[in-house]
């Protein structure tokens, strides 16, 4: 069943904004993001076990998660939620997440589980995913490819910290005056 939008209350505040330099667009290439998955892939294993499976939050969680699930030779499903209001650059979050889990039952997932996105802007997405998944004897381990300096919620593992907007590979360049800048080829995950 589809969980309806609901107010996510991620600190007394109500504040989601996401931090924006606007100084340039960052660019992550295929090659980066092949790279960050295969060390979140290792950092994940290494530090939290045997990872039974790879729950991905589509949109952009989907090749992520394809890729890390690929790397631990585990099964990968996709979950659906919605934060941003438009795709569009530098769209602040609203706190409300839409969130759809239907493809996966109830009491369907057990023991170490990587719940992975592209982007984690404030985290509100990843904490309405963990929250409508949660079940007695799921570890939920959470994983994005870049956390905003602004996020309120800290994940598991990442690899970029970025105070700009990112363009993946699977998402078209927006048409923006700024300077494209490529995400360095990374070597670390971060872990919280």
């Amino acid at each position: 069943m589809a969980a309806d939008p609901s107010p996510l209350d991620i600190h007394s505040s109500g504040s989601f904004a996401r931090i924006f330099d606007r100084s340039h667009l960052w660019v992550a290439s295929e090659t980066g993001v092949a790279d960050a998955t295969h060390l979140v892939a290792a950092a994940a294993s290494a530090r939290h076990g045997p990872i039974a499976e790879v729950i991905g939050i589509a949109e952009g969680g989907r090749t992520p998660a394809a890729a890390i699930a690929a790397h631990l030779d585990v099964p990968v499903r996709i979950v659906q939620a919605r934060h941003n209001p438009t795709p569009a650059p530098y769209t602040q979050a609203t706190g409300w997440v839409s969130c759809d889990v239907d493809g996966i039952p109830a009491g369907g997932l057990h023991g170490s589980v990587l719940l992975v996105d592209d982007i984690c802007g404030t985290g509100a997405t990843l904490a309405a995913v963990a929250g409508a998944l949660a079940t007695p004897g799921l570890r939920l381990i959470s994983c994005v490819l870049c956390l905003n300096a602004g996020a309120l919620i800290t994940p598991d593992l990442w690899v970029w910290e970025v105070r700009d907007w990112v363009v993946f590979p699977w998402e078209a360049v927006p048409n923006t005056p700024l300077a494209r800048v490529d995400l360095p080829i990374p070597t670390e995950v971060h872990l919280r």
